[in-house]
């Protein structure tokens, strides 16, 4: 039998329409995965008393509420934003966050907190964000994962497969492949044949649709095997996505907790949700891999 997910979906709020599009959002993705929502304000000094609660904190509530997902917990902490998010990811089945705030001295939803967790914290974030300020983020099309054949593109691909099977939503699996890489902070030409690495590229994918497909039959799974950037390739379906998911970092993994390029790029300017999943060293993702792959 398997075994019930009780973590909670953590959203930090604060008074803005950002925050109130993030409850939303993580109110309808709680529903679907039947799993807790907690909602969590950081404040400078004491909080304040339960009865004393800001209005706008109620109704931002009640908003999560009607996207299907009672709040099973809304607390106010004094405490240093970032480092009461960090906190709460710990424990946390996703960490959510709107892509701007209220004000400088919260920063509760501004881009640099959003920057400053993703990749660091051990569940995935999310930045919620519309097309443009005060437009809802899409709750419908489809959930649009990045793949690469790396550990943490694994990773992400076994989260967007949960997250479009919860919510009924079609997957599609993007990998992007190039003749040029990144090297030593120039451009090298990788390969002449360009036939074999669209091959390459065809079997990355593959691996990981046939895994996709053996864990959720009912599933619809699409393909997009493209000769370009992965972060063009991603943003060319960022404008009808319901999300997109991306590992922290692909090829190239360092020892440091930095957004790779393609990730950051994607938390600062796609016109939709994006979800960046957290590091997994390598030799624990390829063993969850093989894993997945005898089943």
């Amino acid at each position: 039998m398997e075994r019930h997910d009780e973590r909670p979906v953590v959203v930090g709020v604060d008074a803005s329409d950002s925050a109130r599009a993030a409850a939303v959002w993580a109110g309808d993705l709680a529903a679907a995965w039947g799993a807790p929502l907690h909602l969590l304000h950081a404040v400078p000094g004491e909080a304040p008393a339960q009865e004393a609660q800001p209005a706008w904190l109620r109704e931002l509530a009640d908003a999560a509420e009607n996207a299907g997902a009672a709040p099973s917990r809304v607390e106010v902490v004094p405490h240093g934003t970032v480092e009461l998010l960090a906190d709460r990811a710990d424990r946390a089945r996703m960490l959510v966050l709107g892509s701007y705030g209220e004000g400088a001295w919260s920063g509760m939803l501004a881009g640099a907190v959003a920057l400053a967790l993703a990749g660091t914290v051990p569940c995935p974030v999310a930045v919620v964000r519309g097309a443009a300020p005060r437009v809802a983020p899409p709750r419908n099309g489809p959930v649009v994962v990045g793949v690469d054949g790396s550990a943490t593109g694994h990773a992400a691909a076994l989260l967007a497969v949960d997250v479009a099977a919860s919510v009924g939503a079609p997957l599609i699996a993007v990998h992007a492949w190039s003749d040029v890489a990144e090297s030593g902070g120039g451009l090298r030409r990788r390969h002449d044949d360009w036939a074999e690495l669209a091959e390459q590229g065809g079997a990355v994918l593959a691996e990981e649709i046939q895994a996709a497909a053996e864990a959720r039959p009912a599933l619809d799974i699409r393909r997009d095997l493209v000769n370009d950037t992965a972060l063009r390739a991603l943003l060319r379906w960022a404008d009808d996505a319901r999300m997109l998911v991306v590992g922290h970092r692909g090829h190239g993994l360092t020892q440091g907790t930095r957004l790779g390029s393609t990730s950051r790029a994607l938390v600062e300017f796609a016109p939709c949700p994006v979800v960046v999943t957290p590091p997994v060293p390598a030799p624990v993702a390829q063993a969850t891999h093989s894993t997945n792959a005898a089943r």
